[in-house]
């Protein structure tokens, strides 16, 4: 088991990308740490050079959210860069706002979050995004999850749901966020990931499966496989001590914890 000082002394050799980062409060969820002071400097203590953030009002309000996104990157300008979070049910004023953003530099990706909107990826609300984003050619980051749970909301960020989406929109890049989220969808992810080269995933969150990030090596290769750890709704040293433990090559390693990021939202460091 890694100790604090031993992990920050082992993440000096990589660099790392957080590409799953969340900042502001959330009024239902009591979260001491969510702080975006601290958030930042636990993330740099433990190695990370970058981080791709979206505020958590966002998910709810498209322009108070928006408006916050830019003075939180604005403060952190040189660590923080921004995902814009687009909401089907406001989808005119979501994408006016998505294409300012673009054009003034601010985001480097889009969230969107199916099960907190409740709109189904594949619905006619996303037309003009899905059109949107494969002609602009921007990374797009969904929550995704197992529908076989006891929150019934997750029916609506089934990975499989993609499926449709990805075949008429060959030219999206797909990020799976928590791959799945839970049980078997954890590992029927990855069938998705080898019939369609444009699936991303990242293990952000409490995904913590004993090889599981293993068998995503074997079978798909890292190139496409992203660090993300969730902050604050989980400690960034979880993650890293879960990626330092695996059984993969250095290159895989170095691969996941940046190197795909810095390719894929065309970073520099």
């Amino acid at each position: 088991m890694l100790s604090d000082y031993n992990l920050e002394e082992k993440v000096k050799d990589y660099t790392i990308i957080d590409t799953h980062l969340h900042t502001g409060p959330l009024s239902y969820l009591y979260m001491p740490s969510n702080n975006i002071d601290n958030i930042i400097n636990l993330s740099k203590k433990f190695g990370v050079r970058k981080a791709i953030c979206s505020t958590h009002a966002s998910l709810s309000t498209v322009q108070f959210g928006s408006e916050e996104l830019p003075v939180i990157i604005s403060r952190y300008k040189n660590f923080l860069l921004g995902y814009f979070v687009f909401n089907p049910n406001f989808a005119e004023s979501s994408l006016n706002l998505l294409k300012e953003y673009l054009d003034n530099g601010i985001v480097v990706g889009v969230k969107i979050h199916p099960s907190w909107h409740l709109c189904y990826p594949n619905d006619v609300k996303y037309d003009k995004f899905w059109d949107f984003m494969q002609e602009r050619q921007i990374p797009v980051l969904t929550h995704s999850w197992n529908p076989d749970v006891p929150n019934k909301v997750q029916k609506f960020s089934n990975p499989f749901l993609f499926e449709d989406v990805v075949k008429k929109y060959p030219g999206l890049k797909l990020i799976l966020a928590h791959a799945g989220g839970r049980g078997d969808m954890l590992y029927k992810v990855i069938d998705l990931m080898e019939k369609y080269q444009n699936f991303y995933v990242d293990f952000a969150g409490d995904i913590f499966i004993p090889g599981l990030i293993e068998e995503y090596v074997k079978r798909v290769g890292s190139e496409r496989l992203l660090f993300g750890t969730d902050m604050p709704w989980i400690d960034i040293r979880f993650q890293l001590a879960n990626m330092f433990s695996l059984n993969i090559t250095e290159s895989a390693t170095r691969n996941i914890l940046g190197l795909n990021a810095m390719q894929l939202f065309k970073l520099k460091i």
